[in-house]
């Protein structure tokens, strides 16, 4: 609930900042997607507009991720039913992923561009323990994991812009971006009520990876006023850190749409595939074979995922935007604890 009041509280402020803006600007009124993309098609920056040649774009996104739902395969199931299996002790039953990112982004040429983006995650998670009375009966006693917080990984991308349909204001453009995720985030933080060897907490908790994982895209834009259509796939390798755990690789695809109904308000919707291989332990550093969410074999899905949203744009370089992410589909391996629901909203400005 605290999280939610945060998110209202921010999302209203940010939002009646600018539509002080935008009546206080006339003469910078948007004006549909047309005149907001006066120079043709542009890339997104966390939903935002790519900045131009020699022009600096500023975005700070907020997500916030609630996990409440248990999976097996395709089939929901519950701790109870989890713990009658007689594998696990410990059974997560809600986590909140909490993500501030600042991405700055920079216009070198009208071709190419580059990316930094900076994340500050927050993750919590409760959870239950099997125990057993003096009658031998299994009962299931909640507890909550001390909140597990830092700097996230930073990544450092670069888009360059390998065809467009014409040189002068193109509606049509095909990006190819070339990136790297930096291990600037922890990724052996300690908790001694932790079942693992080392007392780590979960690796999927840890603010960071401690890897190196090159991230290669692809992206198609079309302009077709008052639509903005696109679609792009995204693969990003994982690789072992010097704990030895190493993450799936995970690869994404999109199909967008981003619909002018005001000048200065566009609707949006994003269908998206996911797909995260499992992850491995080596060392077993990170492994309790008794805990759901420390054994690497309840690691990796696929899933299909829905978010409507909307952006409002009150001058022509700045704006703000939401969406909310919708699972439509999910399978999973072993037992894992899944996401119902997932909000990102981010404003920016670009100089």
């Amino acid at each position: 609930m605290d999280r939610c009041v945060t998110f209202l509280r921010l999302f209203v402020s940010s939002f009646s900042f600018l539509l002080i803006l935008h009546f206080a600007s006339a003469d910078a009124f948007g004006a549909g997607l047309c005149c907001q993309l006066a120079g043709g098609v542009e890339e997104n920056v966390n939903g935002a507009y790519a900045p131009g040649a020699h022009e600096l774009t500023a975005v700070l996104e907020w997500s916030f991720s609630d996990m409440d739902k248990l999976m097996q395969g395709t089939r929901e199931t519950s701790a109870s039913d989890v713990a009658a299996q007689g594998r696990y002790m410990t059974i997560p039953t809600h986590m909140e992923m909490t993500r501030y990112t600042l991405s700055l982004a920079y216009g070198i040429t009208p071709r190419l561009k580059v990316i930094a983006s900076i994340p500050y995650v927050r993750n919590t998670m409760d959870m239950d323990m099997v125990m057993t009375d003096g009658m031998g009966m299994q009962m299931l006693e909640p507890m909550s994991m001390e909140p597990v917080s830092g700097l996230g990984d930073v990544t450092l991308t670069a888009l360059y812009r390998v065809y467009t349909n014409r040189r002068i204001r193109p509606n049509a453009a095909l990006t190819l971006g070339l990136g790297v995720k930096t291990p600037t985030g922890s990724y052996t933080k300690k908790d001694p009520a932790e079942g693992t060897p080392t007392g780590f907490v979960h690796a999927h908790m840890q603010p960071g990876t401690g890897s190196w994982d090159p991230i290669v895209s692809l992206a198609y834009t079309r302009l077709m006023n008052p639509w903005l259509l696109g679609a792009d796939v995204n693969y990003q390798v994982a690789t072992r850190n010097d704990e030895g755990y190493k993450f799936g690789d995970t690869f994404t695809s999109d199909l967008s749409a981003k619909y002018g109904v005001l000048p200065f308000l566009n609707l949006t919707g994003q269908l998206t595939y996911l797909h995260s291989g499992r992850a491995t332990d080596d060392m077993g550093r990170y492994t309790n074979l008794t805990s759901v969410f420390d054994d690497p074999a309840n690691t990796g899905e696929d899933s299909l995922w829905a978010a409507p949203g909307f952006e409002f744009v009150p001058l022509y370089n700045a704006g703000l935007t939401f969406k909310a992410q919708l699972p439509l589909w999910q399978r999973v391996n072993g037992t894992q604890l899944v996401s119902t629901y997932r909000l990102v909203t981010a404003v920016y400005y670009t100089f």
